[in-house]
């Protein structure tokens, strides 16, 4: 089970201060950071296996994004990084309002992942730390080790360049 994997792989404590760190951007409240994270850590341990992750940080980052940005709209709360970068965000997406559109959503999630495998690992890197880590655009360039102009241009050319990529498959 997950104890095995847990012995097996030093790496799991090691990505508990990551995982810490994805739920604090996202809920910003040590209460419900820990309530994320012992729904993740349970999550987890009921999960491995039968899965096996072969990229357990991004696996975890996975698990804990989404159980937090779950508990975040349970909260009814919005505002700061992560409603800013949604904000940023929408103008290249579809809306997908009704429950027919989850196939929908679901190709498009297929379309944003093919579309961010063609781009540069600078600009993806930019992309996914903004936009599914919830860095502020700060701390995505310092990440990078980059100024904070040549952050914001990269990710609005790679927004500018996903609209563009959504539009031609057909998902505008």
């Amino acid at each position: 089970g997950f104890r095995g994997y847990f012995e097996k792989k030093p790496h799991f404590i090691q990505s508990v201060p990551f995982a810490i760190d994805i739920a604090g951007r996202i809920l910003g409240e040590e209460r419900d950071v820990e309530e994320c994270l012992g729904d993740c850590w349970l999550q987890l341990w009921n999960a491995i296996p039968p899965a096996r992750p072969q990229h357990f940080r991004g696996y975890l980052g996975a698990v804990v994004r989404n159980r937090a940005l779950l508990l975040r709209r349970r909260r009814g709360r919005q505002g700061d990084t992560v409603s800013l970068a949604a904000l940023e965000l929408a103008e290249c997406l579809p809306s997908r309002e009704g429950p027919e559109e989850q196939a929908e959503a679901a190709e498009l999630g297929r379309a944003i992942s093919a579309f961010l495998r063609e781009l540069g690992e600078g600009p993806r890197t930019a992309f996914l730390r903004r936009y599914w880590y919830a860095d502020t655009v700060e701390e995505t360039a310092g990440h990078l080790g980059w100024s904070l102009s040549r952050t914001k241009s990269v990710l609005f050319r790679t927004r500018k360049k996903l609209k563009a990529y959504l539009e031609q498959e057909g998902m505008l």
